[in-house]
């Protein structure tokens, strides 16, 4: 499966330009999968795209787990992330907010553009804004410790390098293992079992993980092992 990457500019609002929201997913959020002959519209969900990914390559959804596989996927995405990266730094929501207003009061625009930086203003507002509330952190966090626990009850190190003792990686074990990663970046480290310390070195130590990090951190704001 051929994939051609598309830079979206988080950093200088690339995911709110007009074309992005309303042609190709008006939540305004990254990743998305398109493609102009094979896809009738573009796959803006991620499990959505875990789905299409694991259809070409089906080691990715072994029959023998494949249910459970999807259903702790589930439980994984329903946990906010941005609540676990950004509760410590509550002025980010807060100026994401702002920005968005910022954006919608620009005069002439269209009215079909305005509407959808409204929609994208009430998904900052629900998830970014009330999710770095005290009560938003802690239910996150108690979200995680029990998803993660469910997690290191299936990983045994020694009966193989991941999950269930298989020798290669299934979609839950790449994305367990950057959900790992990102806790430990915002400082989150004591959610994680310590045996799962070694599925995060699993896939941080492939040559994928090095030439698309490159020592960074998964955090744009955390310096990375190989940063100043």
């Amino acid at each position: 499966m051929a994939v051609e990457q598309k830079e979206i500019d988080i950093l200088k609002s690339g995911q709110l330009e007009g074309t992005y929201l309303l042609e190709i997913n008006p939540k305004g959020q990254v990743p998305v999968l398109t493609h102009q002959s094979k896809l009738p519209n573009p796959i803006a969900d991620s499990l959505d795209i875990t789905h299409f990914i694991a259809g070409n390559y089906t080691s990715l959804l072994p029959p023998s787990h494949k249910n459970e596989i999807l259903e702790l996927l589930r439980e994984m995405h329903s946990i906010n992330y941005f609540s676990l990266s950004f509760g410590s730094k509550p002025a980010a929501a807060k100026a994401q907010e702002l920005a968005m207003k910022k954006k919608i009061a620009v005069p002439g625009l269209s009215e079909k553009y305005r509407k959808a930086l409204e929609f994208k203003l009430k998904i900052v507002q629900n998830e970014k804004v009330n999710g770095v509330t005290d009560s938003e952190i802690k239910a996150q966090v108690e979200n995680s410790k029990k998803f993660l626990t469910k997690i290191a009850d299936l990983y045994e190190p020694a009966n193989g390098p991941w999950l269930w003792g298989q020798r290669n990686p299934t979609a839950l074990d790449v994305q367990v293992a950057v959900f790992i990663a990102r806790l430990h970046d915002v400082r989150w480290c004591g959610l994680v079992p310590a045996k799962l310390a070694q599925l995060r070195e699993n896939v941080i130590g492939t040559l994928e993980w090095q030439e698309l990090y490159q020592g960074r951190s998964t955090m744009f704001s955390v310096p990375g092992p190989g940063e100043s």
